[in-house]
């Protein structure tokens, strides 16, 4: 979910630190000391990574046991991320709003939302704030050298010591107000940003089926909860419980940084060492993510929504869909191989499930986040058709068993298999003007549980290992769509 917009504060005095080249060390200079015996941290680990024309190197941080990864290459736009692992057991929206509220102040710079004023103040190519189902970042990119380290100094006062204060909580998280502030007789209503923005988003009854397809085919930990907040649980959030969670889960121990680009990597990590980590003791924080119990048979789940006023056609409201729970995240090769399997499967007029479902006329799309999906602990397969009839569902599962019968016996069309892993090879060559922010936010689900990220940079090595894999086992793709989608018990049917 993107950090939404703050109100804006007129105190910009003690945000002038951010900008005031006189405030900063001099840690831009290019001459510096080698990186290994630099105090603090500790090099795990350097490699080259030519898919990216990069250099990669894996540091941790002695006191704290925080890890940085730095990708260094001649790119001047310099990207930047403070990532850390984010587990709510609730659906309060805690790691949401505790996103919004860091942005509020901190003690470094303890005005009314610094993020917001740097936006109209920064040279930045990009700037923003996430939460995923388990993760939250915070990145940003610059060309400009002074800007990258200002920004830097805003977003970890920001992560490490924020404020806080109970009013940024009521402003960001939820509060009672009056209808009308200026007249107490008019009706309570709860009000507040995070609030306000999931009411929007559980609103639109697609955002809720897939909301509520992660819950129902992840039941056991974290992802059964909605990590941005369900409207009607966010007020049950106090102001008390977000400081907690802050606590818990924004120390350094729980901290992966990232860097790309062409900057003075000893230079930039003097800074974090002295300015912040050099602060803290290493804690034990286990935010780990357990892998989900297999299902022993598959389940069936049915939810509602409001109806679309909208819809042309009143009769079609309904929405199927078919999950699979596959591949740990971490299974780099299994991974790329059902990913490939997912693109033949549905990806284009000539995929298989497109001609069988979207060729059917039963729907007008495909269903909410159909596809492969890889920012969770274990990756899963969705497909399925919205705008149905609800007396069709029953017809488009039988559809989607028979399509993939099909496709077990006859297999794929070689040139449909080389024409995607053409295209693979083709991004890697391609580089968009915020390739850095890309690259570290493509990361963040994969690193949020692997020890090292280094192995996920080399696309190249798992692209030649699937060729080399197709080359001796001509049915291997076939054998992995009987294996994680077939004869898989861990299958989710949902309809709205």
């Amino acid at each position: 979910m993107l950090h939404r917009s703050f109100t804006a504060s007129r105190n910009l005095q003690l945000l002038s630190r951010a900008r005031d080249v006189r405030q900063w060390p001099n840690y831009l200079s290019s001459s510096s000391k080698s990186l290994q015996s630099y105090p603090g941290w500790r090099v795990l680990e350097e490699r080259r990574v030519t898919e990216f024309d990069l250099d990669a190197t894996l540091l941790e941080h002695e006191g704290t046991r925080a890890r940085y990864l730095h990708m260094g290459c001649e790119d001047t736009n310099k990207a930047f991320s403070v990532n850390l692992r984010t587990t709510p057991m609730d659906s309060t929206g805690v790691a949401h709003i505790l996103e919004h509220t860091t942005l509020c102040g901190s003690v470094k710079y303890p005005v009314r939302d610094p993020f917001m004023k740097m936006l109209n103040r920064s040279l930045s190519t990009f700037m923003n704030a996430m939460t995923g189902p388990d993760y939250t970042l915070y990145p940003f990119s610059s060309c400009n050298d002074q800007d990258y380290h200002n920004l830097m100094s805003v977003y970890l006062d920001s992560v490490f010591t924020p404020l806080l204060r109970e009013q940024d909580f009521l402003q960001e998280g939820w509060r009672l107000e009056h209808d009308e502030i200026d007249d107490v007789t008019t009706p309570l209503v709860i009000k507040g940003v995070v609030f306000n923005e999931m009411k929007g988003a559980y609103a639109n009854s697609q955002s809720l089926f897939g909301q509520k397809l992660l819950n129902n085919l992840y039941p056991s930990h974290t992802y059964s909860n909605s990590s941005g907040g369900f409207p009607l649980h966010i007020p049950q959030l106090t102001w008390e419980n977000l400081k907690k969670f802050h606590s818990e889960h924004y120390h350094p121990s729980n901290t992966r940084m990232l860097s790309y680009g062409n900057l003075d990597l000893g230079k930039t990590l003097a800074f974090i060492h002295e300015e912040y980590l050099a602060k803290f003791s290493a804690i034990k924080v286990d935010t780990s993510v357990p892998t989900e119990t297999r299902w022993t048979e598959p389940r069936r789940v049915d939810v509602t929504c409001a109806a679309d006023p909208l819809n042309p056609d009143p009769a079609r409201q309904s929405t199927v869909a078919v999950s699979y729970l596959m591949t740990d995240i971490t299974d780099l090769e299994t991974s790329f191989a059902l990913q490939v399997a997912s693109e033949l499967l549905t990806s284009g007029p000539s995929a298989p499930l497109y001609k069988a479902l979207i060729d059917s006329g039963l729907g007008t799309n495909f269903s909410p986040v159909s596809g492969y999906e890889d920012h969770t602990r274990e990756t899963n397969f969705t497909v399925g058709l919205q705008n149905i009839k609800a007396d069709d569902a029953e017809t488009i599962i039988k559809a989607i068993d028979d399509t993939i019968d099909k496709v077990i016996d006859e297999g794929f069309d070689k040139e449909r298999v080389e024409a995607v892993l053409h295209s693979y090879e083709l991004s890697l060559k391609h580089k968009s003007a915020n390739f850095g922010v890309n690259l570290i936010m493509s990361l963040t689900p994969y690193w949020n549980h692997a020890e090292s990220p280094l192995s996920y940079l080399e696309v190249n090595k798992t692209i030649n290992w699937f060729k080399e894999k197709l080359e001796s086992e001509p049915e291997f793709l076939q054998s992995l769509i009987k294996k994680y989608i077939k004869d898989n018990p861990h299958k989710l049917v949902q309809t709205m």
